[in-house]
This record gives structure tokens, sequence and C-alpha cells, in this order.
């Protein structure tokens, strides 16, 4: 990525443009691109939906075992600043390159075509909550994400059931956020509603 980003010939980038120059790394990759924004060390409103969204999507076709991802015209024709991306993976690639290290082809059943769509299920559950724009919950179930990826990427089996096992410790504590809100939110309004 950040090959095709130092070289690319305009000033901004379309996630269609992008997906197209990935070629067949598409799916590992997108969901690796999709979920960094999610791990920055602060919130910004309503960026979770902007890239929770085309994750989504993105997971729903790996799941459907589609061979390369297509996105939406109204989602691939979505553009940044080339610039800003490539900071942001330049940013990344200190702690990824570390994650590298420890990831090699390690085949199994979670890297076969149905294993493929399995994680791609899964991950659409952990992108469903990642597109719900409130702090905090948001993270955890992206670096799930990011890290079956990197292991989608690499075919490595054990990398990617690490992912989907840290999954299901990042749904349980970003639904048990979630639900804390919503009862706060509730109680909040039902003392409104009670006071004469």
């Amino acid at each position: 990525m950040q090959d095709i980003l130092r070289t690319w010939p305009a000033e901004r980038v379309t996630f269609g443009e992008l997906i197209e120059a990935l070629g067949p790394r598409g799916y590992g990759a997108l969901i690796m691109l999709l979920a960094l924004p999610n791990l920055l060390p602060f919130w910004v409103p309503f960026l979770s939906p902007l890239v929770g969204v085309p994750m989504f999507i993105v997971c729903a076709q790996l799941a459907l075992g589609r061979p390369s991802p297509r996105l939406p015209d109204f989602v691939a024709r979505r553009a940044m600043r080339g610039a800003a991306l490539l900071a942001m993976i330049e940013k990344a690639s200190p702690w990824l390159r570390r994650v590298e290290r420890l990831v090699r082809p390690r085949p199994s059943i979670v890297t076969s075509r149905t294993g493929e769509r399995l994680v791609g299920a899964w991950c659409m559950v952990l992108a469903a909550i990642v597109v719900l724009p409130t702090p905090l919950t948001n993270g955890p179930p992206a670096l799930a994400c990011l890290v079956m990826a990197i292991g989608m990427m690499e075919e490595d089996g054990i990398v990617i059931l690490a992912g989907a096992a840290f999954g299901l410790l990042a749904a349980a504590f970003s639904l048990s956020v979630l639900g804390s809100l919503g009862w706060a939110l509730a109680g909040g309004f039902g003392w409104i509603l009670a006071t004469p």
C-alpha cells in the first residue's frame, strides 16, 4: 500500500481505485486499511460509520465467496487525500512490521476457501459493532479484524484463530459498553419524564 500511494498520480485516491490497485490482495489489505482509523488514540466523531460501512460490505462479500471485493458506487467514489492515507499507514508500519515477524504461512482449515468465508462472516459481525458511532466500542473489534486480515494475507491459520478469539472478547466488551450506555440513557430519560 505504501508503494502504491507513494507513486499515486493524483492528490486524492478513491476506495474503488485502491481496490483495483491492490488486486488479489484486496480483501485482507482493504479490511486492514479500513480497520486502522478506528485504532487512533483519540475518538473522532462519525469516523467509525465512514469506514465501518465499507468494511461491513467488504466482509459480507468475503463471506459470500466473491473472488475479489467490489464496493457500491457511492462508496467506491469516496476519496481520501493520498498523503493523509500514506501518513496513517506509515504511522502504523513499525507496529505492523513487528507483527509481521510473528506471522508466517501456516495453512489450515481457516485458510481454505470455506474458512475464509467463515472469517468474513465473523468480521461482518465485528464490523457491525465498529459502525456504531460511540467511543471505546470501535477499537477492539477493529483490531480483531485487522489481526485476522493479516493472517489471511499471510495464510497463517494460527493468527486468524487468535484474531477470531480476540474478536469474541472485543465483541463482549463493546456490547457491554453499549448496553451500559443504553441503560444510563434510558434511566436518564425516565427520570426526565417522571419529573413533575
